[in-house]
């Protein structure tokens, strides 16, 4: 106890992660983006401390928020806590980053689902009732963001209708892809977060020692892309089904393929740092989906063009 006390890193971490955790279950601001960052405290304290420090915190956020009747909250607990364990696991036996997410997905998801089914049968709930309060926030956004370009654009009001009454059954269909992003966009950020927070501390702590603008998805993936687009063709609901998820799922990872190009060939430019981001963030900000498009296209046809030939120099003089 007298060393965690006197270590102020643990207690940084332990305050950030308390917050993080507990502030989106009694507080209602910002619950997404802190939910999805209550990871990466606990993560580092997993990966530079022993076990018993990340798990003893995990345990006593999950009694506190069983004292406040945050059942609900309980389980995305669970959940974070099922990421930690699998990512600060896999960084301490030195995966790569493609082991460690694709670790981080399948825990999540297979113990996941048990703690589902035991959370269900504690509270004397039924599994279904939680899916169809998830499914309601979906729709309900995704509504709320269609009405939004609706009143921006006019002359296509009855396009636009139309959609938002198809959002409901187009979310069931894609809603296993949509999970699956969810948990591979936020373990990929909380991994790059814990990665650049250990390399800048002292002394630094280096991870996987691979070039994240480097990244790329295995040559293999090709041949899931194309099977999954042919089973669209398919006239079975079943079988177009679970090929649209999987042609998500593979076009999200060719997304991050083409972000890592994106990045690799910015960092040449000879601006700061600061200025990079600042424009990358501009650039998405007015042509965004057309820039979500291209960054597909790009991971998809790294395969065979090769983007990313290795130049030392300066994009400019």
């Amino acid at each position: 106890m007298k060393t965690v006390v006197g270590n102020p890193e643990v207690l940084y971490l332990a305050l950030l992660s308390c917050a993080l955790t507990l502030l989106p279950a009694f507080v209602p601001i910002g619950g997404g983006l802190l939910t999805a960052l209550a990871p990466f405290p606990l993560i580092v304290l997993a990966v530079k401390y022993p076990w018993r420090y990340a798990m003893s915190l995990i345990g006593l956020e999950g009694g506190l928020l069983l004292l406040g009747g945050q059942w609900q909250s309980l389980l995305y607990l669970g959940q974070c806590g099922l990421v930690v364990l699998a990512t600060s696991g896999a960084i301490r036996r030195g995966w790569s980053i493609s082991q460690t997410l694709v670790g981080s997905l399948m825990v999540s998801f297979g113990v996941g689902a048990l703690l589902l089914a035991v959370y269900s049968t504690f509270v004397q709930s039924p599994i279904q009732p939680l899916v169809t309060r998830y499914f309601d926030n979906v729709v309900y956004v995704s509504q709320e963001y269609v009405r939004a370009v609706e009143q921006l654009q006019e002359g296509e009001d009855e396009q636009l209708t139309a959609l938002v009454a198809a959002l409901p059954q187009l979310v069931v269909a894609v809603l296993p892809a949509l999970m699956v992003m969810g948990y591979l966009f936020t373990n990929l950020f909380n991994y790059i977060l814990v990665r650049r927070y250990c390399r800048r501390r002292q002394p630094p702590l280096m991870l996987d020692p691979a070039d994240l603008t480097c990244w790329r998805a295995s040559d293999y993936l090709v041949w899931v892309f194309l099977a999954s687009g042919a089973a669209l063709l398919v006239p079975l609901e079943l079988v177009s089904t679970v090929g649209l998820n999987v042609l998500l799922v593979t076009l999200a990872v060719y997304l991050l393929q083409g972000l890592a190009i994106v990045l690799f060939w910015g960092r040449r430019l000879p601006l700061p740092l600061g200025v990079q981001c600042l424009m990358l963030a501009v650039v998405f900000l007015i042509a965004g989906p057309l820039c979500v498009i291209v960054c597909a296209a790009a991971g998809l046809f790294d395969l065979w063009a090769d983007f990313r030939r290795q130049r030392h120099h300066p994009l400019l003089p």
